[in-house]
């Protein structure tokens, strides 16, 4: 049993491997060097190939090739990926100083051509190098090793036009054994609106880049979409980040706070000509689709209809067209639902609203038309969907003659003046009561009697509770505390299991339902900065406010570098301690 699993799989491994796209790449471990130095130079691929006749002119290869082969099999909730790496690694010294070119390396693979790019070499005197240690060109090449980096998918979008920004750590591979994440901070304007993107699994996955010619591992801490909300010129702040890099057993590791870039988005104006019912929706690929479900129907029944509006954009800030539909129509409550994606190529979705209606006269009545408009981000023009007029025949209904047609309105009896007590009207109607039977001893009587006290019990539950019943905010706060506490209950069971990736995410979805609710701002618009403000406004203590920082910040810190048991405790007791000052203060 045991050898036919083993066959099976790697039956499945040699499917995938044939199914993956091929990868071809060269780089080197540094790309700014002293003339007294060498370079490593690799050509990776994940299929075996032979590479001949590489030509170094500005460089003399002093060792190799030196080729390696690895292979990986991973298997991950039931999926198997399997990974090979085939390299072949030259040792290069420089013939001369200047800037010097590594030439494109080309392969034939299955009948196709494949090129890697060139490399650009800086060589300086080496002389100098040693005796100038603190040069600019020195701190260059250190800070190129590791180093953060914002990356934005547009540089010039309109407003409401939605963007993907990535907050990276590049850490080179030849120089920078690991690095630990120990503090950060991901400042965003608030011209922005923002929707952030939750990874699989709960972190991103680690990447690989090539940045000219150096090959990078990427941590990717953050990505979300956002919109400009003006126009103009809007800088999305860098972000610094506190790491330790090349700690071990025998080493404590070197501090190291990294700055990243900050890049100014140039938004554009949507451009003049907007149709009347424009609402401020970017984006591209909307559709509007009606649904009326019936056209002739009798008075009293019910009428659905149902807009629906798809496409790629921010769908949450989308208001569904408004109907005005005919008077003689009761209109119920509307009903909205949403399926709304957040990923790396957008915001995409739908909304729908429902509307019930019954007619309550008979005739014919026009449904008006129905139209959405939006900015296209592709053909840079306004578009307009439409649905046409529709007529709905409302016939009589034959169970109820008077409802619809004629309003009869039934004679109001008079009231005769009593001139003598002894003289009533007569009583069409007599009910005569049966008083030969007691009602002491019966049922009747016991349970009477029985539900005295109990209706005593209700009305004391009543009074007692009169202030849940009143004030709304109040009671929704104990519902709050309630449901925080519960959750407190779920983190220290993760936390007794040295579950700490799904002890900090309980902590953090905790933390924000409660300040979400607690201060009454919106869980899509939380960030550190209004946080603070909120707090600050309202007067909170500034140590209380730290406290919290602190543990958000552990809380985002979880999601891509594993943090110790000691930590999540820490973090727990400080959260049950700040729980309980913002009950008892705020």
């Amino acid at each position: 049993m045991k050898k036919l699993i083993l066959f099976l799989l790697a039956i499945t491994t040699s499917i995938l491997n044939f199914s993956q796209d091929f990868i071809f790449k060269s780089y080197v471990d540094q790309n700014n060097i002293s003339s007294d130095e060498s370079i490593r130079f690799i050509i990776e691929s994940n299929e075996r190939i032979q590479v001949n006749n590489l030509q170094f002119k500005d460089f003399f290869v002093q060792q190799g090739p030196f080729t390696s082969q690895s292979s990986q099999t991973t298997i991950i909730n039931g999926k198997i990926e399997s990974k090979n790496e085939f390299k072949s690694t030259f040792i290069l010294i420089p013939k001369k100083e200047g800037n010097l070119i590594i030439d494109a390396v080309t392969v034939n693979y299955k009948g196709k051509k494949y090129s890697t790019q060139n490399i650009n070499i800086s060589v300086s005197n080496g002389k100098n190098r040693v005796t100038n240690k603190n040069s600019t060109t020195q701190r260059s090449k250190s800070d190129s090793k590791l180093f953060a980096k914002i990356t934005c998918s547009k540089s010039s979008p309109f407003i409401g036009e939605n963007i993907l920004v990535q907050y990276k750590i590049y850490q080179s591979i030849y120089h920078v054994r690991n690095i630990e994440i120990t503090d950060y901070d991901l400042p965003m304007s608030n011209d922005f609106w923002t929707e952030l993107i939750e990874p699989k699994n709960k972190q991103w996955k680690e990447k690989r880049e090539v940045i000219n010619g150096i090959q990078y591992s990427v941590f990717i801490l953050k990505k979300e979409i956002i919109s400009a909300q003006k126009s103009g010129k809007i800088i999305i702040p860098a972000f610094e980040v506190s790491t330790l890099v090349n700690r071990d057993l025998f080493n404590r590791g070197i501090e190291k706070k990294l700055k990243s870039n900050k890049i100014t988005l140039n938004v554009k104006d949507l451009p003049a000509g907007a149709p009347k019912d424009f609402k401020g929706q970017v984006g591209n690929n909307y559709k509007l689709n009606v649904s009326i479900s019936k056209n002739e129907l009798k008075v009293d029944e019910a009428l659905d209809i149902s807009i629906e509006i798809s496409g790629n954009g921010n769908l949450k800030q989308l208001n569904l067209p408004k109907v005005e539909y005919p008077q003689d129509f009761e209109q119920f409550p509307e009903e909205t639902k949403s399926r709304i994606n957040i990923n790396v190529n957008g915001i995409s979705g739908k909304k729908q609203l429902s509307q019930l209606l019954i007619p309550r006269f008979h005739g014919s009545f026009e449904i008006p038309k129905i139209s959405f408009s939006y900015f296209d981000t592709y053909s840079k023009k306004y578009k307009t969907l439409s649905h046409p007029s529709s007529i709905i025949q409302v016939q009589k209904n034959n169970n109820s003659n008077l409802s619809s047609t004629t309003n009869i309105k039934k004679p109001n009896q008079e009231e005769v003046s009593v001139i003598n007590e002894n003289i009533h009207h007569i009583k069409s109607e007599t009910k005569l009561n049966d008083f030969s039977s007691p009602l002491f001893g019966t049922f009747k009587y016991w349970s009477i009697i029985g539900a005295i006290p109990m209706i005593l019990f209700l009305l004391l539950f009543i009074l007692d509770n009169r202030e849940k019943f009143t004030d709304k905010e109040k009671a929704l706060m104990k519902k709050v505390v309630k449901e925080v506490n519960k959750s407190f209950n779920t983190a220290k069971i993760h936390l007794e299991n040295n579950e700490n990736d799904a002890f900090y995410s309980e902590i953090y979805k905790l933390w924000t339902y409660y300040i979400s609710n607690k201060f009454n701002l919106q869980i899509s618009a939380l960030n550190k900065d209004k946080i603070d403000q909120k707090l600050m406004l309202i007067g909170v203590d500034q140590n209380d406010i730290k406290a919290l920082q602190e543990i958000l910040n552990y809380c985002e810190m979880s999601q891509y570098s594993p943090l110790s048991s000691q930590s999540a405790e820490s973090s727990y007791n400080q959260s049950k301690l700040l729980f309980k000052n913002f009950e008892q203060n705020v």
